[in-house]
């Protein structure tokens, strides 16, 4: 409850038209792809596909690219979640070449194992099994740049990383 508590917290407060606009568009981006998340995760898809609407509208007007990669793989994970094939395939591809021109490793990652969990639920293991090796390569890239074993430690032990790991030994 209080993920959700603050997500609401901050969706006020970008509401507040005493904000900044320059700054408004920073975190709305984020938090509209949050809110996307959430409903998305609790099985509402008209709440999360407004939200992902939200998310892409500014980031395109602001040219945002790291935003435009979350709006563009939550839009995406929607159509994935609702088996539109077609549909996730194209957003997760639009997320990984806009991930790819920035070359944002996080953003990187993510797109390529969206794109891996779509082909493995398509039953095209060969595809889903290119993207989760290519996600990998670009955690163990970023892995091999940290210097302190703390970070990297934390970076493998983290569950998203370990999933990628565990898809990747299957």
């Amino acid at each position: 409850m209080l993920a959700q508590e603050l997500l609401e917290g901050v969706y006020k407060l970008a509401k507040d038209p005493s904000t900044s606009d320059w700054m408004r568009w920073r975190y709305s981006t984020r938090l509209f792809a949050s809110l996307g998340d959430l409903w998305l995760a609790r099985g509402d898809y008209a709440k999360a596909r407004e939200f992902c609407d939200h998310c892409l509208d500014i980031a395109t007007r602001t040219q945002s690219k790291k935003n435009l990669v979350k709006g563009w793989r939550l839009k995406g994970e929607i159509a994935l979640e609702r088996r539109h094939w077609d549909a996730a395939e194209n957003a997760f591809r639009q997320a990984l070449a806009t991930a790819q021109a920035i070359g944002n490793p996080t953003q990187l990652w993510k797109s390529h194992l969206a794109l891996g969990r779509l082909y493995t639920d398509t039953k095209k293991p060969e595809l889903a099994g290119r993207e989760i090796r290519s996600a990998q390569e670009v955690i163990d890239r970023t892995k091999r740049s940290l210097r302190n074993p703390g970070l990297r430690a934390s970076l493998e032990s983290t569950p998203m990383i370990q999933r990628i790991y565990d898809l990747r030994a299957r």
